[in-house]
């Protein structure tokens, strides 16, 4: 007999919101609560792309780490997977909590059904759905983005993430805007993702109804480049500048002058910093396009990376 059966469900702490909003930084800074790590911790990362980089941006640590790359969480396209990988955690990790990061573009829906399935029911429970929201950027992005609104309205808690970059006015603006999307869920304001055990802790889930996504979220696309050629940088940037905003988000490891870097655009502004020599990051770049037919965007970093 299957013995999990017996046991208490395993709680399941879902992190969502938008690209760039700071999720794998959150996620991270979890790792380190005492409510968390005292306990045995299982993640999921998802990511819209077919090779996953936040995974190797989550920080070191005695944990198992599930990778869920090519469509969103909340996509049905995916559920076979995701079950198949709630199934091997319950089985052979037998965790004491699972942290899930959702790709940033997902439309948010409940993933009760998920696991209400035959194999899975009973083994697990959803303790809540933390959404992160970026200060700077939120309300740019929120008339076009149908998931940043989405996922705003799903949550069970809402933090609100890079408040130094504002002045104080803008996020209580920004929380009066949430406040017309959410009226329930509790917000955090915080830098760098740094929330309160004591935060968390109260948030509970509040089951809602709604559809699962049946396609990848319209007009928005993941490519990924893989090489270690060495890049013109200033032929890199140029591209970048010419793209614009076709460019929802970008991250991974471009080599420069034979030296390996760490690059990432969010909502157009562009960092760059060194590559720590543990060789964890991928020699691999995301891009997440929209407005811009797919093979057209292909076309112009495939003449960056030949």
């Amino acid at each position: 007999m299957d013995q999990r059966h017996h046991v208490k469900p395993i709680p399941i702490l879902l992190l969502t919101g938008y690209l760039g909003a700071g999720k794998t930084t959150l996620l991270n800074h979890l790792l380190d609560l005492p409510s968390i790590r005292s306990k045995k911790v299982a993640l999921i990362i998802n990511e819209f792309g077919t090779l996953g980089v936040d995974g190797s941006l989550v920080r070191a640590g005695d944990f198992q780490k599930f990778e869920l790359n090519k469509g969103s969480l909340f996509c049905i396209c995916i559920k076979t997977d995701f079950i198949k990988t709630l199934d091997a955690i319950a089985n052979d990790v037998q965790p004491d909590l699972v942290l899930v990061e959702a790709t940033g573009v997902a439309e948010t829906s409940d993933l009760e059904d998920f696991i209400d399935s035959p194999n899975l029911r009973g083994q697990f429970e959803i303790k809540a759905n933390v959404c992160l929201v970026d200060a700077e950027n939120f309300v740019k992005i929120l008339p076009f983005m149908r998931a940043a609104k989405s996922q705003v309205e799903w949550a069970d808690g809402i933090v609100v993430n890079k408040i130094d970059r504002v002045e104080p006015f803008v996020v209580d603006e920004l929380q009066t805007v949430l406040r017309k999307l959410n009226t329930a869920a509790p917000v955090a304001r915080v830098s760098y993702g740094k929330i309160a055990d004591e935060f968390l802790q109260t948030l509970t889930h509040q089951r809602k109804r709604g559809e699962m996504a049946t396609a990848p979220p319209a007009n928005i696309y993941a490519l990924s480049f893989q090489t270690d050629k060495n890049i013109d940088r200033d032929a890199f940037r140029r591209l970048l500048a010419e793209l614009g905003t076709q460019v929802l988000r970008l991250k991974g490891v471009v080599r420069f002058a034979d030296e390996r870097r760490f690059v990432e655009v969010v909502h157009g502004q562009y960092n760059e910093k060194d590559v720590e020599p543990d060789g964890r990051l991928p020699k691999c770049l995301t891009v997440i396009g929209w407005q811009l037919e797919r093979e057209s965007m292909k076309k112009k970093f495939d003449q960056i990376f030949q």
